[in-house]
């Protein structure tokens, strides 16, 4: 397993660094949002990284299909496909938020890095796969 993903990442080098700032772009809308709403805005930490995630991922979408994977397909069938990967990225990264804070007792902030190191795996091997593939 580890020398396919070492092979994986030596092969995919130039897109796989696209797909890196990309994600910190959106990342930075995420944390941002999500800092913004929560502590500034005093809303629940739950409904601030929902706020978050679907403007980064909306931001996230538009960026990956122009530059990162270069994809000509059509929106209207992507796009679908696109905001079901991210409803479960969302799904995990709400639930591993919640586990942080209340079960860990973790800042919701530590929870959101944890659960961005997760979801990003799941998000590129979705949109690699499935959203970009699709004509």
């Amino acid at each position: 397993m580890l020398r396919f993903t070492w092979r994986y990442i030596c092969n995919n080098k130039h897109l796989i660094r696209k797909y890196a700032t990309v994600g910190l772009i959106s990342a930075v809308i995420d944390f941002g949002i999500l800092f913004i709403l929560t502590d500034l805005a005093g809303i629940h930490y739950l409904t601030s990284a929902t706020i978050s995630f679907v403007t980064a991922a909306t931001v996230n979408y538009w960026f990956n299909r122009r530059w990162t994977f270069q994809s000509t397909g059509k929106r209207r069938k992507q796009l679908p496909v696109f905001f079901t990967i991210a409803i479960l990225g969302l799904i995990i990264n709400n639930n591993i938020i919640y586990f942080s804070v209340e079960k860990l007792e973790l800042h919701y902030l530590l929870g959101k890095v944890i659960a961005a190191a997760i979801v990003t795996s799941w998000n590129f091997f979705g949109n690699r796969y499935l959203t970009f593939r699709i004509k």
